[in-house]
């Protein structure tokens, strides 16, 4: 995968998420990509913009992906055949509305267990298996940046801009 591009709206810039690999450590970004099989996950970079993401488990027989991390929570790590979770977006203004997901990780197993995104856009992972049935991972819901589950694309960024309803005069 490659890391997401960064958004910039005036002097303020928000860091593109990194990017989740196949056979090597997450990549550092505004949150960071899950890892592969027993690689860990890349660090939020800069700091304050988001969340690392998580470790990837290989037992042998069973490779599964580490979380993306989120804006408001750490990728999950993986575990035998249970990929991880994407990490929670930020509850904005705490009105119970996540941006900025983290995506699930993916696994390589029949009988495993995909990581599901986190709140906040982030999409699921994948179950592939050369030999038995597979499930399809998805893409990060659309204008939430969140990050796309193992192998799937992450969402488009959105701003939110906030200014008063009533003015009052100075003299």
């Amino acid at each position: 995968g490659t890391n997401g591009s960064n958004s910039t709206f005036g002097a303020i810039t928000a860091t593109g998420g990194g990017a989740g690999s196949d056979s090597a450590a997450g990549y550092a970004g505004g949150s960071g990509g899950g890892g592969s099989y027993q690689n860990i996950g890349g660090a939020a970079s800069p700091a304050g913009q988001g969340y690392g993401g998580g470790t990837g488990t290989n037992n042998g027989t069973d490779y599964s992906g580490g979380g993306g991390g989120g804006a408001g929570a750490v990728g999950g790590n993986a575990t035998v055949a249970v990929a991880g979770n994407g990490g929670n977006g930020l509850n904005w203004q705490s009105l119970g509305t996540y941006y900025a997901g983290g995506g699930g990780g993916s696994t390589y197993r029949s009988v495993a267990t995909r990581g599901l995104g986190g709140l906040g856009g982030g999409g699921n992972g994948a179950i592939f298996n050369s030999s038995g049935p597979k499930t399809s991972g998805s893409n990060a819901t659309a204008n939430t940046g969140g990050g796309g589950g193992g192998a799937y694309n992450g969402g488009s960024g959105i701003v939110i801009m906030r200014y008063p309803t009533t003015f009052t005069q100075v003299a």
